[in-house]
């Protein structure tokens, strides 16, 4: 195995740990933000953990080939925040005109909860990846395409991650259906992000002398 292979399955492994681990932290601190908070200004800050966690657990690859990777987590905090804030107002906003009133991700048929989990992680990627351009951008030409990568890739995967919670046999919202989600979710977007980044990033041997 090479050196680029064995950091390719670091980022994804890390990615997928730091995802669930940003979801169990604002679920676990989401009560008390909203309860000082609201639920207004609360979201933006409980859906941000997701991102920070996700940030935290992929910098440990990055700092090897950039200097400033200390904002990546900031950067990536900041873009799920928007992100998913954003696509999870888009679908509320189109079920209530469908179905004239507030819509349950339970209650809704297996597609009609892939697009909507699958729109949520469009929107949650690419504001995510927008977010990490900007620290990318500062060194490493033409990367653009990480924010379309991270856009598609997030988005596919919770779709995926949907449809093959819904086969599971599991119901809806349980926390098998749940694991089932993140896990594919994460894999997904974790293997194609871990694939752009071995495109866009120099050797690691040729950054050893980067800052974190």
């Amino acid at each position: 195995m090479t050196r680029s292979q064995a950091e390719r399955i670091q980022w994804v492994a890390l990615s997928m740990i730091g995802l669930v681990a940003g979801l169990v932290l604002s679920l676990t601190a989401g009560a008390s933000i909203f309860a000082v908070l609201g639920a207004m200004a609360g979201t933006p800050i409980v859906l941000g953990l997701v991102g920070a966690g996700l940030g935290t657990a992929q910098w440990p690859v990055l700092r090897r080939h950039i200097a400033g990777a200390r904002w990546w987590p900031i950067a990536s905090a900041v873009g799920m925040a928007v992100g998913l804030s954003a696509g999870v107002v888009l679908v509320e906003q189109v079920g209530r005109a469908v179905v004239g009133g507030p819509i349950n991700f339970r209650h809704l048929g297996v597609w009609t909860r892939a697009v909507s989990f699958g729109t949520i992680g469009l929107f949650g990627g690419g504001a995510l990846g927008l977010g990490q351009w900007l620290v990318l951008r500062r060194q490493i030409a033409h990367c653009r395409r990480w924010i379309v990568v991270n856009a598609w890739s997030l988005g596919a995967g919770l779709a995926c991650g949907s449809l093959s919670a819904d086969a599971s046999g599991g119901r809806a919202g349980s926390l098998m259906s749940t694991a089932i989600l993140l896990i594919v979710g994460s894999l997904f977007a974790g293997v194609w992000t871990g694939r752009a980044l071995g495109q866009i990033m120099p050797p690691a041997d040729a950054s050893a002398n980067v800052s974190i």
